[in-house]
């Protein structure tokens, strides 16, 4: 795992999760349903990429949607979150559609989010760069 973070991109079948360098985000977008390894890998890369670029932001296409296995969301509350909050990143967006089958999923997500992070939801990426820009 040590030799992906030089390249600043994660990519599976999946999410891809990737550094853009011009808006300092880091961009998770998910793909289809996945729980256990295939969702904690990506995911903490992300972490490890908001680490690594100081006052970077994040933003999650969740427009693919993604449903969450009980063990993976409790590893999610309990541990990632967590982890992010210590690092120097403040705001997330969520970019998801506007009527949204995964809202209420998203909702949990979203209050979790927002014990530790300015959280806002947008249905496009360069909605999610203007908004991070205005803050």
């Amino acid at each position: 795992m040590s030799n992906m973070i030089e390249k600043d991109e994660f990519d599976s079948q999946f999410c891809n999760v990737k550094y853009i360098t011009e808006d300092n985000i880091v961009l998770l977008t998910w793909k289809k349903l996945c729980c256990y390894d295939d969702y904690r890998n990506p995911t903490t890369f992300a972490l490890d990429l908001l680490k690594k670029h100081s006052n970077s932001n994040f933003v999650v296409d969740a427009r693919n949607g993604f449903e969450d296995e009980k063990d993976d969301v409790h590893w999610g509350f309990s541990v990632l979150l967590p982890a992010m909050s210590r690092t120097d990143c403040k705001i997330v967006v969520f970019i998801m559609e506007e009527i949204n089958e995964i809202e209420e999923e998203m909702d949990m997500w979203t209050k979790e989010f927002m014990k530790y992070f300015t959280v806002k939801k947008v249905v496009r990426y360069a909605e999610a760069v203007k908004y991070i820009a205005g803050q």
